[in-house]
């Protein structure tokens, strides 16, 4: 079974990011965030926001499921219209036609879930 250290790790990789990526759409410094990729700090007040990033339930992270991805939570979040998007390999953008590569992609993407996560945080805090 792997550690909290390589599960973190596998699911950056996964996503295709870096650790400074991650580390400031989580709001914190690399070196932060580097602690918990090694194993010399576990992310307990990052948990949540580990989750909500990769997609997954703070039982995988932790090592209690072997099961990574809420399969229900992954429909919700992903509606086929961004799905179709993210896939045309070029986009109007204002009034230009952009031929979009696989890395304009995924940058895309990521844009789009860190906002999504961010207004999910800020929308929890009003309630």
């Amino acid at each position: 079974m792997s550690t909290i250290a390589e599960r973190i790790r596998e699911l950056r990789e996964k996503k295709g990011l870096s650790q400074s990526e991650v580390a400031k759409l989580l709001g914190m410094n690399r070196t932060t965030y580097v602690h918990y990729e090694t194993g010399y700090s576990k992310p307990t007040k990052k948990l949540k926001d580990l989750c909500a990033l990769f997609n997954v339930s703070a039982d995988y992270i932790l090592g209690n499921n072997v099961e990574p991805i809420n399969k229900k939570e992954v429909d919700e979040k992903k509606p086929a219209d961004l799905e179709k998007f993210l896939n045309q390999s070029e986009i109007m953008f204002d009034g230009e036609v952009m031929k979009l590569s696989e890395e304009d992609r995924q940058e895309i993407k990521n844009a789009l879930e860190f906002i999504f996560y961010k207004a999910k945080k800020k929308n929890k805090r009003k309630k």
